[in-house]
């Protein structure tokens, strides 16, 4: 298959702006030149990249896919040449994060400001969401998850390993039994995040050994965020876990109380760095993987 690379610019620059006219205007091209390089690099892959409306372009399926390699595609070139001809030694350009909505707002949020400070020729753009981002269609350059991904596509990293641990306001805490099997807490819970309830849990205690036990939806609340969770407890929300590093600075303050640490919550409550596999990171991305790294470090400081 043999096509021009040249083309690629103006295949992605048709496939964001969603046209012919605002590529053109984007890329300060006649339109025409613009329609002939989407016609040749159609023809020369041998593929309808576009299905073409009255107004408007959008891709097809297979158009999709090569949008996704071309995207790496430019991506490699232009870290190459910057490393060639010696320019990366100052990270710069737009650098599209995305982040969970609690560790972005109590973990990194903070911090940002430094680092904005610290490379002030990278734009940040930062979104914050509930989910595991698509960084191909969304054009992200790297990511924070929670747990594990599944796209073999995409290099994950772990950042920091966080345990769940049993939390409840000091009030409730003083009506909870002191000892309780690992069955009877997960009972007791009535509120957890969205992705546990209804769950098997792996648990394990010091006298019975690894178990699973079954959290019932029907019985609780539901919250798909961490930080959101917290506060429901701190006023007397009843039992629940939660990561630690979302909760140890109110157990300090006499918010919360951590209870049953000899009864282990042993599900997967990582953070990882996701980013689209190539040789050469971009030293903006390396910039703020570093970053990241540097943040997550002093957590595990203070644990």
């Amino acid at each position: 298959m043999k096509w021009n690379v040249d083309h690629l610019p103006t295949f992605i620059a048709v496939a964001e702006q969603g046209g012919i006219s605002a590529a053109a205007r984007l890329l300060g091209e006649p339109k025409s030149t613009v329609s002939r390089a989407i016609t040749r690099l159609e023809e020369d892959v041998g593929l309808q990249l576009f299905v073409r409306g009255t107004r408007s372009l959008r891709l097809t399926h297979d158009g999709s896919q090569f949008y996704r390699h071309a995207v790496r595609i430019l991506e490699q070139v232009e870290a190459a040449s910057a490393e060639l001809a010696g320019l990366s030694q100052a990270p710069r350009g737009t650098l599209t994060v995305a982040l969970p909505m609690a560790f972005g707002r109590e973990i990194v949020g903070p911090h940002l400001a430094g680092f904005q400070a610290r490379f002030p020729d990278i734009r940040l753009d930062v979104r914050i969401g509930s989910g595991q981002p698509d960084l191909f269609r969304d054009a992200i350059d790297i990511a924070v998850i929670v747990g594990s991904a599944a796209d073999s596509d995409l290099i994950r990293q772990q950042l920091i390993d966080t345990p769940l641990i049993w939390i409840a306001a000091p009030d409730v805490a003083a009506r909870l039994p002191q000892e309780a099997a690992p069955e009877e807490l997960a009972s007791l819970v009535r509120v957890a995040e969205t992705r546990y309830a209804g769950s098997s849990l792996s648990v394990s205690d010091d006298r019975h050994g690894a178990r699973r036990v079954t959290l019932d939806p029907r019985q609780m609340m539901q919250v798909n965020d961490p930080i959101v969770l917290r506060e429901i407890v701190r006023s007397g929300g009843g039992l629940s876990f939660a990561p630690n590093i979302y909760c140890r600075a109110a157990i300090a303050e006499g918010g919360l109380v951590q209870l049953y640490p000899h009864i282990h919550i042993r599900e997967e409550s990582s953070l990882s760095l996701l980013y689209p596999g190539r040789r050469l990171v971009p030293k903006k991305t390396q910039a703020f993987m570093d970053f990241l790294r540097s943040v997550c470090a002093r957590q595990h400081d203070l644990s």
